[in-house]
């Protein structure tokens, strides 16, 4: 009698953890796993919700963000002396060209080719703003196929990209601009670019930095064929 009831004790103790086992196996499918021994008096949806907190606190970063944001173009230099386009090779595209912006500031003796207004540093400062809020970059954006950004003033990109920084709670903590560049120089012109950055970003001027570097008469760049700029931003939490 004692074996009996023994024998029934045992294959009800291995039926009830079968029937767990089959629990748990349609919880690992559900991205529950783990909750049905530890939380056998939970109802699933207590444990859903349990777990959706869980990856909420993991993924929800809300502390310092760091970007950095990169542009080239080719450029075309207008020769001083004849007034005409210094020979490289890039006239085939001559109809392409306009007016080089670096910062708001035109450059009359330098033409660039791109869709928009070719503003390399405005560019590489949104592309360092959308990478440190985790966003798309800015071609994706704002397309060069699209007609609609043919010849744009790209302080639009850069106040999208202000507005962003608010809708997320931030604020900038310091820009740092980095212009590679043989024409023209930027020394000359360094205190307007920061003057229209402030201004666009609405931030004091001590928190930007315009820096321009040659590349020594090397490569494109030093060949007076392209420029490029690398910007980095700090963005801080509000609250902080």
């Amino acid at each position: 009698m004692f074996l009996k009831g023994y024998t029934s004790n045992v294959v009800l103790i291995i039926l009830t953890f079968f029937i767990l086992l089959t629990k748990e196996e349609k919880n690992i499918k559900n991205n529950i796993s783990g909750y049905c021994f530890l939380n056998f008096g939970l109802k699933k949806n207590a444990i859903i919700k349990k777990r959706e907190k869980q990856y909420l606190k993991l993924f929800c970063y809300n502390g310092i963000r760091i970007g950095q944001g990169y542009d080239i173009h080719k450029i075309k230099v207008l020769d001083e002396e004849y007034n005409t386009y210094a020979n490289n090779d890039f006239n085939k595209n001559e109809q392409s060209f306009k007016t080089l912006t670096l910062g708001g500031v035109k450059i009359n003796n330098v033409l660039v080719l791109s869709h928009s207004d070719g503003d390399i540093i405005y560019h590489s400062i949104v592309d360092s703003i959308l990478g440190a809020l985790g966003s798309l970059d800015i071609g994706t954006l704002f397309p060069d196929k699209e007609e609609k950004n043919k010849n744009k003033n790209s302080a639009i990109f850069l106040r999208y990209a202000r507005l962003l920084i608010y809708k997320k709670n931030y604020d900038i903590g310091n820009v740092d601009i980095n212009v590679i560049a043989q024409v023209p120089k930027i020394s000359n012109i360094r205190k307007n670019i920061i003057k229209n950055i402030s201004t666009v970003l609405n931030i004091d001027e001590s928190q930007i930095s315009v820096k321009g570097k040659t590349h020594e008469k090397l490569g494109v760049i030093g060949e007076k064929k392209a420029i490029e700029c690398f910007a980095n931003i700090l963005l801080i939490p509000k609250n902080s």
